[in-house]
Protein backbone atom coordinates (compact mmCIF):
# COMPACT_ATOMS: atom_id res chain seq x y z
CA UNK A 1 0.00 0.00 0.00
CA UNK A 2 1.52 3.32 -1.21
CA UNK A 3 0.27 6.74 0.56
CA UNK A 4 -0.34 9.87 -1.99
CA UNK A 5 2.28 11.63 -0.79
CA UNK A 6 4.92 8.69 -1.49
CA UNK A 7 4.90 9.69 -4.77
CA UNK A 8 5.84 12.77 -4.47
CA UNK A 9 4.85 16.19 -6.44
CA UNK A 10 4.00 14.92 -10.17
CA UNK A 11 4.78 18.14 -11.79
CA UNK A 12 8.74 18.37 -10.30
CA UNK A 13 10.87 16.80 -12.39
CA UNK A 14 12.50 13.72 -11.27
CA UNK A 15 10.11 12.91 -8.73
CA UNK A 16 8.31 10.51 -10.05
CA UNK A 17 8.66 6.89 -9.94
CA UNK A 18 8.68 5.67 -13.60
CA UNK A 19 8.85 2.18 -12.66
CA UNK A 20 4.87 3.25 -11.00
CA UNK A 21 3.62 4.81 -13.99
CA UNK A 22 4.34 2.36 -16.37
CA UNK A 23 2.97 -0.09 -14.22
CA UNK A 24 -0.21 2.01 -13.82
CA UNK A 25 -0.39 2.74 -17.52
CA UNK A 26 0.11 -1.29 -18.32
CA UNK A 27 -2.68 -1.76 -15.95
CA UNK A 28 -5.45 1.15 -17.26
CA UNK A 29 -4.01 0.76 -21.20
CA UNK A 30 -3.16 -2.65 -21.89
CA UNK A 31 -5.36 -4.97 -19.03
CA UNK A 32 -8.53 -2.71 -18.95
CA UNK A 33 -8.29 -1.84 -15.41
CA UNK A 34 -10.53 0.71 -14.64
CA UNK A 35 -8.98 4.20 -12.13
CA UNK A 36 -10.65 2.75 -9.65
CA UNK A 37 -9.45 -0.61 -9.10
CA UNK A 38 -6.04 0.95 -9.70
CA UNK A 39 -6.48 2.92 -7.14
CA UNK A 40 -7.35 0.68 -4.53
CA UNK A 41 -5.19 -1.89 -5.38
CA UNK A 42 -2.21 0.55 -4.77
CA UNK A 43 -3.35 2.80 -2.15
CA UNK A 44 -4.10 6.02 -3.68
CA UNK A 45 -6.75 7.97 -4.63
CA UNK A 46 -8.17 7.49 -8.54
CA UNK A 47 -7.31 11.41 -8.96
CA UNK A 48 -3.69 10.48 -8.42
CA UNK A 49 -3.79 7.65 -10.74
CA UNK A 50 -5.34 10.03 -13.19
CA UNK A 51 -2.56 12.07 -12.77
CA UNK A 52 0.35 9.99 -12.76
CA UNK A 53 -1.58 8.38 -16.53
CA UNK A 54 -1.24 12.34 -17.93
CA UNK A 55 2.52 12.07 -16.43
CA UNK A 56 2.69 8.67 -18.79
CA UNK A 57 2.00 10.84 -21.69
CA UNK A 58 3.95 13.40 -21.38
CA UNK A 59 6.90 11.42 -20.44
CA UNK A 60 6.32 9.43 -23.30
CA UNK A 61 6.24 6.19 -21.18
CA UNK A 62 2.23 5.86 -23.16
CA UNK A 63 1.86 6.64 -26.80
CA UNK A 64 -1.65 6.86 -27.52
CA UNK A 65 -2.62 5.79 -31.68
CA UNK A 66 -5.45 4.94 -33.25
CA UNK A 67 -5.41 3.20 -36.21
CA UNK A 68 -8.24 4.12 -38.38
CA UNK A 69 -8.85 1.86 -41.08
CA UNK A 70 -10.81 3.71 -43.53
CA UNK A 71 -11.29 7.13 -43.50
CA UNK A 72 -14.59 8.62 -42.17
CA UNK A 73 -16.72 7.55 -45.04
CA UNK A 74 -17.60 10.66 -47.23
CA UNK A 75 -20.53 9.70 -49.59
CA UNK A 76 -22.16 7.90 -46.20
CA UNK A 77 -21.53 11.16 -44.02
CA UNK A 78 -23.02 13.23 -46.47
CA UNK A 79 -26.02 10.83 -47.42
CA UNK A 80 -26.36 10.55 -43.64
CA UNK A 81 -26.44 14.38 -43.20
CA UNK A 82 -28.60 15.13 -45.99
CA UNK A 83 -31.52 12.77 -44.54
CA UNK A 84 -30.77 13.78 -41.31
CA UNK A 85 -31.32 17.46 -42.06
CA UNK A 86 -27.98 18.30 -40.11
CA UNK A 87 -24.78 20.59 -40.16
CA UNK A 88 -22.63 17.51 -40.59
CA UNK A 89 -21.96 13.34 -40.20
CA UNK A 90 -18.47 12.71 -39.84
CA UNK A 91 -19.30 8.64 -40.76
CA UNK A 92 -16.18 6.35 -39.56
CA UNK A 93 -16.54 2.65 -41.01
CA UNK A 94 -14.91 0.76 -38.18
CA UNK A 95 -13.67 -2.52 -37.50
CA UNK A 96 -12.69 -4.77 -34.43
CA UNK A 97 -14.53 -4.87 -30.71
CA UNK A 98 -17.00 -2.56 -29.64
CA UNK A 99 -14.20 -0.56 -27.41
CA UNK A 100 -12.18 -0.41 -30.59
CA UNK A 101 -15.28 0.83 -32.67
CA UNK A 102 -15.53 3.11 -29.70
CA UNK A 103 -12.11 4.18 -30.08
CA UNK A 104 -12.15 5.06 -33.79
CA UNK A 105 -15.46 7.24 -33.12
CA UNK A 106 -13.75 9.15 -30.74
CA UNK A 107 -10.80 10.04 -32.78
CA UNK A 108 -12.76 11.08 -35.48
CA UNK A 109 -14.84 13.27 -32.84
CA UNK A 110 -11.14 14.25 -31.50
CA UNK A 111 -9.83 15.58 -34.86
CA UNK A 112 -13.06 17.42 -35.59
CA UNK A 113 -14.09 19.09 -32.42
CA UNK A 114 -11.21 21.96 -32.17
CA UNK A 115 -13.14 22.97 -35.66
CA UNK A 116 -16.16 23.67 -33.78
CA UNK A 117 -15.02 25.15 -30.92
CA UNK A 118 -13.70 29.44 -30.91
CA UNK A 119 -11.34 30.98 -28.42
CA UNK A 120 -14.04 31.99 -25.34
CA UNK A 121 -16.55 29.44 -25.68
CA UNK A 122 -17.88 27.49 -23.20
CA UNK A 123 -17.66 23.91 -23.77
CA UNK A 124 -19.93 21.40 -22.13
CA UNK A 125 -19.17 18.09 -21.42
CA UNK A 126 -21.68 14.50 -20.59
CA UNK A 127 -19.47 11.44 -19.49
CA UNK A 128 -19.79 8.38 -21.60
CA UNK A 129 -17.03 5.90 -22.66
CA UNK A 130 -17.37 7.23 -26.03
CA UNK A 131 -16.77 10.93 -24.77
CA UNK A 132 -13.75 10.06 -22.49
CA UNK A 133 -11.97 8.13 -24.99
CA UNK A 134 -12.64 11.35 -26.95
CA UNK A 135 -10.73 13.66 -24.55
CA UNK A 136 -7.96 10.57 -23.80
CA UNK A 137 -7.02 11.68 -27.76
CA UNK A 138 -7.60 15.25 -28.11
CA UNK A 139 -4.37 16.99 -28.55
CA UNK A 140 -5.44 20.48 -28.68
CA UNK A 141 -8.23 22.69 -28.33
CA UNK A 142 -8.77 26.65 -28.66
CA UNK A 143 -8.99 28.57 -25.61
CA UNK A 144 -12.52 27.45 -23.60
CA UNK A 145 -13.79 26.46 -20.69
CA UNK A 146 -15.68 22.96 -19.96
CA UNK A 147 -18.38 22.55 -17.81
CA UNK A 148 -19.87 19.60 -16.80
CA UNK A 149 -23.09 18.63 -18.47
CA UNK A 150 -24.00 15.50 -15.30
CA UNK A 151 -23.36 14.36 -12.29
CA UNK A 152 -20.88 11.20 -11.80
CA UNK A 153 -22.83 7.86 -12.58
CA UNK A 154 -20.57 5.51 -10.46
CA UNK A 155 -16.33 5.47 -9.98
CA UNK A 156 -16.35 2.38 -12.07
CA UNK A 157 -18.05 4.23 -15.13
CA UNK A 158 -14.99 6.70 -15.79
CA UNK A 159 -14.51 9.84 -13.72
CA UNK A 160 -16.83 12.43 -15.26
CA UNK A 161 -15.12 16.22 -13.13
CA UNK A 162 -11.75 14.71 -14.22
CA UNK A 163 -12.48 14.49 -17.52
CA UNK A 164 -13.92 18.05 -17.13
CA UNK A 165 -10.60 18.97 -15.50
CA UNK A 166 -8.21 17.33 -18.16
CA UNK A 167 -9.84 19.15 -21.40
CA UNK A 168 -9.78 22.05 -19.18
CA UNK A 169 -6.33 22.22 -19.05
CA UNK A 170 -5.56 21.27 -22.32
CA UNK A 171 -7.80 24.38 -23.26
CA UNK A 172 -5.67 26.60 -20.66
CA UNK A 173 -9.95 27.73 -19.81
CA UNK A 174 -11.43 27.22 -16.74
CA UNK A 175 -13.31 24.16 -15.25
CA UNK A 176 -16.61 23.51 -13.87
CA UNK A 177 -16.91 20.46 -12.48
CA UNK A 178 -20.27 18.46 -10.81
CA UNK A 179 -19.78 17.17 -7.96
CA UNK A 180 -22.54 15.07 -7.05
CA UNK A 181 -24.27 11.71 -8.59
CA UNK A 182 -25.74 11.53 -11.76
CA UNK A 183 -28.62 10.00 -10.29
CA UNK A 184 -30.54 9.00 -6.77
CA UNK A 185 -33.17 7.03 -5.75
CA UNK A 186 -35.31 9.21 -3.92
CA UNK A 187 -36.94 12.50 -5.34
CA UNK A 188 -36.32 14.90 -1.84
CA UNK A 189 -32.37 13.60 -1.77
CA UNK A 190 -32.00 15.22 -5.56
CA UNK A 191 -33.83 18.63 -4.73
CA UNK A 192 -32.09 19.30 -1.67
CA UNK A 193 -28.59 18.13 -3.82
CA UNK A 194 -29.76 20.58 -6.73
CA UNK A 195 -30.18 22.89 -4.28
CA UNK A 196 -26.96 22.86 -3.18
CA UNK A 197 -24.79 26.45 -4.10
CA UNK A 198 -21.54 24.56 -5.59
CA UNK A 199 -24.15 22.14 -7.45
CA UNK A 200 -26.76 24.55 -8.47
CA UNK A 201 -23.91 27.00 -9.30
CA UNK A 202 -22.74 24.43 -11.90
CA UNK A 203 -26.02 23.70 -13.36
CA UNK A 204 -26.41 27.29 -14.27
CA UNK A 205 -23.69 27.48 -15.96
CA UNK A 206 -24.49 24.92 -18.39
CA UNK A 207 -27.88 28.38 -19.16
CA UNK A 208 -24.62 29.99 -21.55
CA UNK A 209 -23.38 27.23 -23.56
CA UNK A 210 -21.72 27.51 -27.05
CA UNK A 211 -20.71 23.77 -27.56
CA UNK A 212 -22.16 20.59 -26.13
CA UNK A 213 -20.45 17.05 -26.63
CA UNK A 214 -22.84 14.26 -25.68
CA UNK A 215 -23.28 10.59 -26.14
CA UNK A 216 -26.87 8.77 -27.36
CA UNK A 217 -27.93 5.90 -25.87
CA UNK A 218 -31.25 3.46 -26.23
CA UNK A 219 -33.67 3.27 -23.55
CA UNK A 220 -33.14 -0.43 -23.00
CA UNK A 221 -31.01 -3.27 -20.99
CA UNK A 222 -27.42 -2.85 -21.95
CA UNK A 223 -27.66 0.31 -23.98
CA UNK A 224 -28.28 2.97 -21.29
CA UNK A 225 -25.72 3.16 -18.00
CA UNK A 226 -28.73 4.79 -16.47
CA UNK A 227 -30.72 2.05 -16.88
CA UNK A 228 -29.21 -0.58 -14.72
CA UNK A 229 -28.76 2.56 -12.18
CA UNK A 230 -32.73 2.94 -11.21
CA UNK A 231 -35.47 0.77 -10.56
CA UNK A 232 -37.63 -1.68 -12.70
CA UNK A 233 -40.49 0.60 -12.00
CA UNK A 234 -38.19 3.77 -13.25
CA UNK A 235 -37.32 1.93 -16.23
CA UNK A 236 -41.06 0.88 -17.05
CA UNK A 237 -42.28 4.27 -16.38
CA UNK A 238 -40.10 5.37 -18.91
CA UNK A 239 -40.77 2.49 -21.88
CA UNK A 240 -44.93 2.94 -21.42
CA UNK A 241 -44.81 6.74 -21.55
CA UNK A 242 -42.30 5.81 -24.79
CA UNK A 243 -39.03 6.49 -24.03
CA UNK A 244 -36.18 4.64 -27.05
CA UNK A 245 -33.45 7.51 -26.38
CA UNK A 246 -31.13 8.49 -23.43
CA UNK A 247 -29.23 11.66 -23.88
CA UNK A 248 -27.69 12.72 -20.38
CA UNK A 249 -29.96 11.01 -18.55
CA UNK A 250 -32.89 12.74 -20.41
CA UNK A 251 -35.25 10.50 -22.31
CA UNK A 252 -36.79 10.82 -25.36
CA UNK A 253 -39.68 9.15 -27.87
CA UNK A 254 -38.75 8.45 -31.11
CA UNK A 255 -40.39 11.71 -32.50
CA UNK A 256 -38.14 13.28 -30.46
CA UNK A 257 -40.84 14.72 -27.95
CA UNK A 258 -39.43 14.23 -23.83
CA UNK A 259 -40.62 11.46 -22.05
CA UNK A 260 -41.71 12.87 -18.38
CA UNK A 261 -41.32 10.25 -16.11
CA UNK A 262 -39.85 9.63 -12.55
CA UNK A 263 -35.91 9.48 -13.83
CA UNK A 264 -36.66 13.42 -14.24
CA UNK A 265 -36.92 14.19 -10.32
CA UNK A 266 -34.11 11.81 -9.48
CA UNK A 267 -31.31 13.48 -12.34
CA UNK A 268 -28.35 15.89 -11.46
CA UNK A 269 -28.06 17.10 -15.58
CA UNK A 270 -28.32 19.79 -17.86
CA UNK A 271 -31.75 20.35 -18.52
CA UNK A 272 -33.40 19.91 -22.74
CA UNK A 273 -33.95 23.26 -22.60
CA UNK A 274 -30.01 23.90 -21.64
CA UNK A 275 -29.11 21.37 -24.42
CA UNK A 276 -30.84 23.23 -27.19
CA UNK A 277 -28.95 26.57 -26.24
CA UNK A 278 -25.61 25.79 -27.65
CA UNK A 279 -24.68 26.87 -31.62
CA UNK A 280 -22.64 23.85 -31.74
CA UNK A 281 -24.40 20.51 -30.66
CA UNK A 282 -21.78 17.41 -31.26
CA UNK A 283 -23.46 13.79 -30.63
CA UNK A 284 -21.17 10.52 -30.50
CA UNK A 285 -22.99 7.20 -31.26
CA UNK A 286 -21.19 3.97 -30.96
CA UNK A 287 -22.96 0.49 -30.72
CA UNK A 288 -25.92 -1.80 -31.57
CA UNK A 289 -29.96 -0.85 -31.33
CA UNK A 290 -29.15 3.13 -32.01
CA UNK A 291 -30.36 3.98 -34.98
CA UNK A 292 -33.49 4.84 -33.65
CA UNK A 293 -32.32 6.82 -30.68
CA UNK A 294 -30.27 8.91 -33.28
CA UNK A 295 -33.07 10.11 -34.90
CA UNK A 296 -35.04 10.86 -31.81
CA UNK A 297 -32.15 12.68 -30.56
CA UNK A 298 -31.85 14.92 -34.04
CA UNK A 299 -35.79 15.50 -34.25
CA UNK A 300 -35.66 16.70 -30.49
CA UNK A 301 -32.64 19.75 -31.52
CA UNK A 302 -29.73 18.10 -29.61
CA UNK A 303 -27.74 17.48 -32.79
CA UNK A 304 -26.17 19.69 -34.97
CA UNK A 305 -22.71 17.00 -35.76
CA UNK A 306 -22.87 13.60 -35.65
CA UNK A 307 -20.00 11.23 -34.99
CA UNK A 308 -21.24 7.65 -35.42
CA UNK A 309 -19.79 4.21 -37.15
CA UNK A 310 -20.97 2.98 -40.95
CA UNK A 311 -23.28 0.07 -39.26
CA UNK A 312 -25.20 3.06 -37.41
CA UNK A 313 -25.78 5.48 -40.62
CA UNK A 314 -26.80 2.19 -42.21
CA UNK A 315 -29.29 1.53 -39.79
CA UNK A 316 -30.44 5.21 -39.91
CA UNK A 317 -31.19 5.16 -43.72
CA UNK A 318 -32.59 1.78 -44.01
CA UNK A 319 -35.41 3.42 -41.30
CA UNK A 320 -38.47 4.41 -43.42
CA UNK A 321 -39.34 7.74 -44.26
CA UNK A 322 -41.90 8.80 -41.73
CA UNK A 323 -39.36 8.45 -39.11
CA UNK A 324 -37.19 11.53 -40.17
CA UNK A 325 -38.03 15.28 -39.46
Amino acid sequence: MLPDDTLGDVGRAGAVDEDLVADIARRYYLADVSKVDIARSLGISRFKVARLLEVARARGIVRISVAVPSAVNGPLSDDLAQRLGVARCLVVDTTGTAREARAQVAAAAARALPDLIRDGDLVGLAWSRTVEAMVDVLTELPRCSVVQLAGSFSPSHGDAPDLVHRAARLSGGLAYALHAPLVVDDPSVAGALRRQPPISDTLRVADSLDVSVVAIGAWKAGCSTIWSAVSPAVRDAGLDAGAVAEVTGRLLRADGTAVASPLDDLMMAASLQQLHRPAERVALVSGPHRAVPTVAAVRAGLVTTLVTTGNVARAVLRLPAAAFP
